[in-house]
């Protein structure tokens, strides 16, 4: 084979591999649309007689649930208006797909495991799914974030959040 006829060859095989990477992107992009959607749907469904009041419990779900509805139809746009072969585009459908699943995981761990520790442990593996490598760094930030949003809700704002296992 000349220099040539591989040259043609790994231009090909880019050009697959970006079509298959634009794919994989815009199908993470329709699940997690259909994931958020499904999250605004159960948001409605939380009681509160003060409506969407940002003091009442219904307020900061709608706001994060409607960024990340948002977010996610910009992240589909964005699938479908980049160019199908482009040798520099080397994103990783990865990153997506793995937040998502979190996301889901998240949700199931929330109630049992309380929010402290459910979401320390979502921060924790975020970063670390999206390329941090500073073990204790993450464990400190997770943790720190975990605790501060918890008393800023359930002492500031009284939202009654998960307590879990800890019993809080």
């Amino acid at each position: 084979m000349t220099a040539t006829e591989e040259s043609v060859d790994a231009a090909r095989t880019s050009d697959v591999e970006v079509e298959a990477s634009r794919r994989v992107r815009i199908i993470a992009a329709v699940v997690l649309i259909v994931l958020s959607t499904t999250f605004l749907v159960g948001v409605f469904g939380i009681r509160s007689p003060k409506g969407l009041d940002p003091a009442g419990p219904r307020f900061f779900p709608l706001l994060v649930t409607v960024a990340w509805l948002v977010l996610s139809i910009a992240y589909l746009v964005e699938g479908l208006r980049s160019p199908r072969t482009s040798r520099a585009s080397d994103r990783s459908w990865f990153e997506p797909l793995a937040v998502s699943g979190l996301l889901v995981l998240y949700a199931l761990l929330v109630v049992p495991l309380g929010y402290v520790i459910a979401t320390a442990l979502l921060f924790f593996a975020a970063a670390r799914v999206l390329g941090s490598r500073q073990l204790v760094r993450d464990i400190v930030v997770a943790v720190v974030l975990a605790v501060v949003v918890y008393i800023a809700f359930t002492q500031f704002l009284d939202i009654s959040l998960p307590g879990g296992v800890l019993g809080l």
